[in-house]
């Protein structure tokens, strides 16, 4: 049976314990709700720490609790069941989960049945793995920065992100291992709203972490692509390619199997949301705010699965540049062929004509070494022969269609003219005044 949620709202400030180092919080400019200004900073993590009751705070990997050493209680302020704080749960690619409580708080004054209690708070857990490549050097499809570890060429990220609302006023939202810039670009796009956060949705949070999401999702496609533009556009295929293009696509399978992970995520996410909207108090939000808010989340998902379209594509023509590689290399190595057949065909005819003609064209004596004096007949005749072969080759080589044309014209002509005689034949023994049946009896 799964852990029972806490339905009590904290009596002070919410804190959770980590295991050390340093915390990045993302929290309204002087804890007013209202305004559209948001300061990040860097926290030092000690035993216990305090955060305020609407931020983002931001974990790194290294700082994230392991498993039994304070990781459970971490996930416990977030009501995330248990089993999130294992291994297994650490390894997946994805995933979304969330509970919802229902009571009868915001001032109600008389008793409501139990299917009609609104929702008071509501927790989520997801999970959204991002493999960044390392940019090439130049020709780059996006001037974003560089995310990984120029020496190893790429960089997972395992984003997990675990989420708590109570009430208008209390929202807090935990990311773990999320790229170096993740803070300030949220920062930025909560900043650029033209009107402040409706805390009110339990929801309003993931909007923004989510197309920061989907950014992401974008950045890591694209700088799968841009080297496969780069062999696209090379001419020239050695052996050396394999290798990088190996690593491409071993990128590319692992970006497809996040991003269909991602609309999973996604989709879930959706759902849940529309059902959540059911359960709030009719004057938390409008109607026209549920809608919009469902459709928005609607147009997530058909973001996150074009991507996945373009990284299937990306898939397809690193496969194509691996058939075209190989495909280069065998024409390589024909060409290799034909250069030794070249060769052979060189020496063949003298070789030949010398066998034939069987002849000692010079003579050991004992006091000096003579030349027959009809040495010039194997020059003569090796000569034009080599040259001749050499020619035909080259003809058979690289004339092979027009010499296959030029014969079936011949074959065609060659089966026209019995034809083309019998008729002239017939014509000129009826100009001599023989009868047509006669003829064609001769025939």
């Amino acid at each position: 049976m799964p852990d029972a949620p806490s339905q009590a709202p904290p009596t002070k400030p919410p804190a959770f314990s980590t295991k050390g180092g340093c915390i990045q919080i993302l929290a309204p400019y002087g804890k007013n709700l209202d305004t559209r200004e948001w300061e990040l900073r860097n926290r030092h993590v000690s035993a216990k720490t305090c955060v305020e009751e609407v931020s983002v705070c931001f974990l790194c990997k290294e700082d994230y609790p392991r498993q039994g050493e304070g990781r459970e209680s971490l996930l416990a302020h977030f009501g995330a069941p248990k089993f999130v704080a294992s291994e297994t749960c650490f390894k997946l690619n994805g995933f979304f989960g969330h509970r919802a409580a229902y009571g009868e708080n915001y001032g109600q004054t008389k008793h409501v049945d139990e299917d009609e209690k609104p929702v008071t708070s509501c927790t989520t857990w997801f999970r959204c793995l991002f493999k960044m490549i390392q940019k090439i050097p130049t020709d780059a499809s996006e001037a974003g920065l560089e995310y990984c570890d120029p020496g190893k060429g790429y960089q997972w990220y395992e984003m997990t992100v675990f989420s708590r609302w109570e009430s208008e006023a209390k929202c807090q939202v935990l990311c773990v291992d999320v790229p170096i810039d993740f803070g300030e670009e949220l920062k930025k796009v909560l900043e650029s709203r033209t009107a402040p956060l409706n805390f009110g949705d339990p929801f309003a949070m993931h909007v923004d972490v989510w197309d920061r999401i989907v950014v992401y999702y974008d950045i890591s496609v694209w700088r799968v692509r841009d080297p496969v533009r780069m062999l696209e556009k090379d001419p020239m295929r050695t052996r050396n390619v394999f290798r990088p293009t190996h690593d491409h696509m071993r990128h590319a399978i692992h970006v497809s199997e996040i991003l269909e992970s991602a609309v999973s995520t996604a989709t879930e996410m959706q759902r849940c949301r529309a059902e959540i909207y059911k359960g709030l108090p009719q004057d938390l939000l409008g109607k026209t705010y549920k809608q919009q808010a469902n459709e928005y989340a609607a147009f997530q998902v058909s973001a996150v699965r074009n991507l996945k379209l373009r990284s299937e594509s990306n898939q397809a023509r690193l496969g194509q540049e691996i058939n075209y590689a190989f495909n280069n290399l065998t024409l390589q190595d024909s060409n290799f062929i034909k250069s030794i057949t070249l060769f052979t065909m060189i020496f063949l005819p003298a070789t030949f004509i010398s066998g034939v003609f069987s002849t000692t064209f010079f003579s050991y004596g004992q006091l000096q070494w003579e030349v027959s004096d009809q040495l010039w007949i194997y020059w003569a005749t090796i000569i034009p022969v080599t040259i001749a072969v050499i020619v035909l080759w080259h003809l058979w080589l690289y004339k092979q269609d027009a010499i296959l044309k030029l014969s079936q014209k011949i074959g065609a002509w060659c089966r026209n003219v019995p034809r083309e005689s019998a008729k002239q034949l017939m014509k000129r023994w009826e100009r001599r005044g023989g009868s047509k049946d006669a003829g064609a009896s001769l025939l």
